[in-house]
């Protein structure tokens, strides 16, 4: 898990060759202005989904993971909470939609807002898209899909 201002974004650069595509177009600050939906970037090695939701309830909602894309959240409006999950059991796993649930206890809980982002790692039980205590449950996000 990285987690850290849209400021500091370059520092994450190096790590693979698409997460260096996403981090250009992250800091390109166009994606604000997407329409709802899946916007391809690099076919299927970088895209973007746009989503508005509802924040979740953070103690009903699993973890997931994936296994062949990291996730880059970035809020464009709203706040949200995610957490991030220890080593835990896997339930289920669609290879086909590169997603599963896992059962495992919160390690680390990130609150998000618009000038922040947070990168899931392969693998790495997370929660998104939660309502952050204290604050209105409307969220607006881009979920960067980045084939590792």
């Amino acid at each position: 898990m990285i987690y850290d201002k849209i400021k500091n974004i370059d520092l994450y650069k190096g790590l693979y060759p698409n997460l260096d595509i996403a981090i250009d177009y992250i800091k390109k600050g166009e994606y604000v202005n997407l329409p709802l939906g899946k916007q391809d970037i690099v076919g299927k090695n970088v895209w973007v989904s746009v989503i508005e939701i509802e924040g979740k309830d953070v103690a009903t909602t699993p973890f997931e993971i994936h296994k062949k894309y990291l996730d880059i959240h970035v809020d464009i409006t709203g706040n949200e909470l995610i957490e991030t999950g220890g080593e835990g059991t896997e339930v289920s796993f669609d290879e086909n939609r590169d997603f599963g649930i896992v059962e495992c206890e919160n390690v680390n809980s990130s609150y998000m807002s618009p000038d922040d982002f947070y990168i899931c790692m392969l693998d790495e039980p997370h929660k998104p898209a939660c309502a952050a205590p204290g604050k209105d449950k409307a969220i607006k996000k881009c979920i960067f899909k980045v084939l590792v």
